[in-house]
């Protein structure tokens, strides 16, 4: 399966407004309690399509809790894929958060949020991330747009 992320600025992209008017709704499951690990830290905003555990592991860690909802959620990479956007390193406090999964015949739009708030005394690397079921063999993707409601800004890079 070939999957690309398309990076555009909606002011100047209208195949993003285009391909969200006639789009369907993806379920998804949010990714939690995981976290990136220190080596994978990227230096500029990271947008990444994942669909291998050795993939999955070498940029993010388990961080499980105590209580019931605090086992990392679990990826069959055998059926599902991530979609995954880290940011940089930051001392502000940073929340992202997943909106919504949108899908236009072979393109997924991934819609989430990014909240900051006040300046800490420690570091985080805020990401958010989803899971998805893998298309039948009748769906290939080729496009993955990743909009950001912030800045109101679609971002996106070529995945390898």
């Amino acid at each position: 399966m070939v999957i690309l992320l398309v990076a555009c600025v909606v002011g100047s992209c209208s195949i993003t407004r285009e391909l969200e008017q006639n789009a369907s709704p993806i379920a998804f499951t949010e990714v939690n309690n995981y976290f990136v690990k220190n080596n994978s830290v990227p230096q500029k905003l990271l947008r990444k399509v994942i669909n291998t555990e050795s993939e999955f592991r070498a940029i993010f860690g388990e961080a499980a809790v105590m209580g019931s909802n605090g086992q990392p959620t679990p990826i069959n990479f055998k059926r599902q894929f991530v979609l995954a956007v880290v940011s940089p390193v930051t001392d502000t406090d940073t929340q992202m958060y997943p909106l919504s999964v949108l899908q236009n015949g072979n393109a997924i739009i991934f819609n989430y949020k990014v909240d900051k708030g006040s300046k800490m005394s420690y570091s985080i690397c805020p990401f958010t991330a989803v899971v998805l079921d893998t298309p039948g063999s009748h769906c290939r993707l080729h496009r993955t747009l990743a909009r950001r409601w912030r800045n109101a800004r679609v971002a996106g890079a070529t995945q390898e």
